[in-house]
């Protein structure tokens, strides 16, 4: 991976041969979600008289579709994104979060539109993902990309433009927006349920607030787009290195340097999982000697997009997590050569900070944790 500079008006990329790798990095850790999948008639959003089409030539996107060779395209966009925020200001978690402990408030389309969860996802490599659902409902003008079926699961996708998304006091306005067409619809135990009616916002948009705070002792989140954050009482705080990297797709991930069992590691951060870590063999048999014996049980876990994945899964009664120790703290080891850890050597999810306040300094480039136990 590059470690690269953002650069605005944001421009972005999606090389369709390689649209599995893109749906790994749209949700790794998120697991509340679909826990199967079937089948299920869906038309088109394409050719649908009441949805228009983005003209690639004409305003707000600048689309260019580069063909290949070898038959393959990918598509180049350019969009001028801003965040609309007067003050640094506090949105309350969503319902959600109770049950699933990922990073999770409420929005809406446009400042009097309708409100959907927004889930915020540092696991997310792309800015914004929609989906039909959100696309019928609001109207929302798209611009469907040629993809391969076998490479997407099941799913289409498409740009659409979300000229505004209001969280709270913020407005995000423009920002380079993916609308996934499901060709199959969330099932549990195979049986049709509601559909997921969640807006991702990922790492590329989150990343241009000066910080992010998640409260999980009041149950909020703070947002600053304009101040630094500055921390009451330092002697309360821990912090640890944060680090944003592109790959040359121009996906984005977050990690932090944080010791896991006294042992020094990298992993990336994900607050669109509310689950605890989720880590490689390799990693485990450096870490386990600071733990102690832990009990792991062959398993697997769901994750939207991907599939279900073989891991073994266990509990650890104490884990030092940097100075602060978790109790109950979950844990799946994935073997090294699953997707999940293939280019990184764990996920660390929001299981572990649910009793506490933690911040996401983008301009400090630092996590800070806050110890509330003394």
């Amino acid at each position: 991976m590059l470690r690269t500079n953002h650069i605005n008006p944001w421009f972005g990329t999606v090389i369709l041969s390689s649209l599995s790798g893109l749906f790994l990095c749209l949700q790794a850790g998120c697991s509340i979600h679909a826990l199967g999948y079937t089948a299920v008639n869906s038309g088109s959003l394409k050719g649908r008289a009441d949805i228009l089409l983005i003209d690639p030539n004409e305003g707000p996107y600048s689309i260019e579709v580069i063909r290949r060779s070898d038959g393959s395209s990918y598509y180049w966009w350019e969009i001028d994104s801003q965040i609309e925020q007067a003050k640094t200001c506090r949105v309350k978690y969503h319902a959600l979060h109770s049950a699933s402990r990922f990073m999770v408030v409420e929005g809406a389309v446009g400042r009097q539109g309708k409100k959907y969860p927004i889930v915020l996802d540092t696991g997310a490599s792309q800015a914004m993902f929609v989906n039909d659902s959100h696309v019928l409902e609001n109207k929302l003008p798209i611009y469907p990309m040629e993809t391969k079926q076998a490479n997407l699961r099941g799913w289409n996708l498409g740009l659409c433009h979300l000229p505004e998304l209001q969280i709270g006091e913020v407005t995000l306005v423009n920002w380079p927006c993916l609308y996934l067409e499901r060709q199959m619809k969330p099932a549990l135990f195979e049986l049709p349920t509601g559909g997921d009616d969640s807006i991702i916002v990922g790492l590329p948009a989150l990343r241009e607030f000066k910080y992010i705070l998640f409260d999980n002792v009041r149950g909020e989140v703070e947002f600053s787009n304009g101040e630094l954050f500055e921390p009451g009482e330092p002697e309360l705080w821990a912090r640890y290195p944060l680090l944003i990297e592109e790959d040359l797709r121009g996906n984005a991930f977050v990690f932090v340097q944080i010791p896991i069992g006294g042992k020094k590691t990298e992993l990336q951060l994900d607050t669109g999982s509310g689950r605890g870590l989720a880590i490689s063999e390799k990693l485990w048999e450096e870490v386990r000697e600071g733990i102690g014996d832990v009990e792991l049980r062959n398993n697997s876990e769901l994750y939207p997009y991907i599939g279900r994945l073989a891991c073994k899964r266990g509990v650890i009664g104490e884990l030092e997590v940097g100075e602060r120790t978790v109790k109950n703290a979950k844990i799946s080891v994935f073997p090294s050569n699953s997707p999940l850890v293939e280019d990184c050597d764990g996920l660390l999810g929001m299981q572990y900070f649910r009793d506490t306040v933690m911040v996401l300094d983008f301009d400090g480039e630092l996590l800070w944790i806050k110890s509330l136990q003394s």
